[in-house]
């Protein structure tokens, strides 16, 4: 009998990190070269806390009309609504992908939008999401000392605060919540969400009880499924941190697809891009792991900024 798909994505405890540290950070390492995701257990974000979220989100796509959610439309920041077929994440295929999502932007210390209006739903709950955001961005910290000590940056250059330093503030992370709407009166061909990489560094994805997601691992053209696992989250490198490492950790295509199973379900998840500052420069990391050489010159690196826009206005065209 041949073993389930996710057993060949690793599964990383993260309390390993206090207790077995060399473990961990050779596990993670690892999972990011090979595969360039991996799941998360005992991340220290509770399930009483992911439950809220998902409500939060559930019924915030129930409840609200396609007019009231459209008042507050995405912005220049990309932050926002978005109607089903806005976004195109595959922009070689006609149509855009079958979901609404609504994207939430960095909040300050008033637990206030810093970079959007929001819906008056989300203002009455704005103190308990952007607590949640700050967990979230809290995990990508430890997550990133974890990178920095794989990749054995010297204490002079930073050392295990390489990355964390460069995600500390008025960073482009943002936290989106997804609907996708039961496929069963869509053209069979449809996607749920186009082939993709994410665009950047890492992203936690919260799954909930629909499946559908699925990855390209890298040499070959199959897609293989990410099923939910109660009480993991799911981490993939996105495409600053392999800018970052010339490659050496994976961005991996990856997809939302359906089956005969949720053909006729909706599906929701709960995805936190952690991104640099727009102005951090995506140029090879003071690592012995990454090879440097003549052609790696200032005025040809982008910055995490400038990728981000980059890939948000192909994905969303004319806002």
């Amino acid at each position: 009998m041949s073993k389930p798909v996710y057993e060949n994505i690793p599964i990383i405890d993260l309390s390993l990190f206090e207790t077995d540290q060399q473990s961990c950070v050779q596990q993670t390492k690892d999972a990011c070269e090979n595969l360039g995701f991996f799941y998360l257990k005992n991340h220290g974000i509770s399930q009483e806390k992911i439950a809220e979220i998902f409500n939060i989100s559930k019924l915030y796509f129930e409840q609200h009309s396609y007019e009231e959610k459209m008042k507050y439309a995405l912005n220049e920041h990309y932050h926002g609504y978005a109607e089903s077929r806005k976004e195109n994440l595959d922009i070689t295929r006609k149509n855009g992908d079958v979901k609404e999502s609504f994207t939430l932007g960095e909040f300050n210390d008033k637990n206030e939008a810093k970079t959007q209006i929001l819906p008056p739903f989300f203002k009455e709950k704005a103190e308990f999401i952007a607590s949640f955001f700050r967990e979230c961005h809290g995990l990508c910290l430890k997550i990133f000392q974890i990178f920095a000590i794989a990749l054995e940056i010297h204490q002079s250059e930073g050392g295990m605060h390489w990355f964390e330093e460069r995600h500390l503030s008025d960073t482009n992370s943002c936290m989106r919540f997804n609907h996708y709407p039961p496929m069963d009166k869509f053209d069979p061909e449809e996607i749920r969400a186009g082939s993709h990489t994410d665009y950047g560094s890492i992203t936690l994805l919260f799954q909930k009880d629909v499946g559908g997601l699925e990855i390209q691992p890298p040499d070959t053209d199959k897609w293989f499924p990410v099923p939910a696992i109660p009480n993991h989250i799911l981490i993939n490198i996105g495409d600053c941190f392999s800018f970052w490492t010339k490659g050496k950790f994976k961005s991996i295509m990856h997809r939302v697809s359906f089956n005969n199973e949720n053909f006729s379900l909706d599906r929701h998840s709960i995805a936190y891009f952690c991104t640099a500052g727009s102005d951090i420069k995506l140029d090879p990391i003071p690592s012995k792991f990454i090879p440097t050489n003549e052609n790696d010159k200032d005025d040809k690196i982008l910055t995490a900024g400038e990728h981000l826009m980059r890939r948000a206005s192909a994905a969303y065209g004319s806002y």
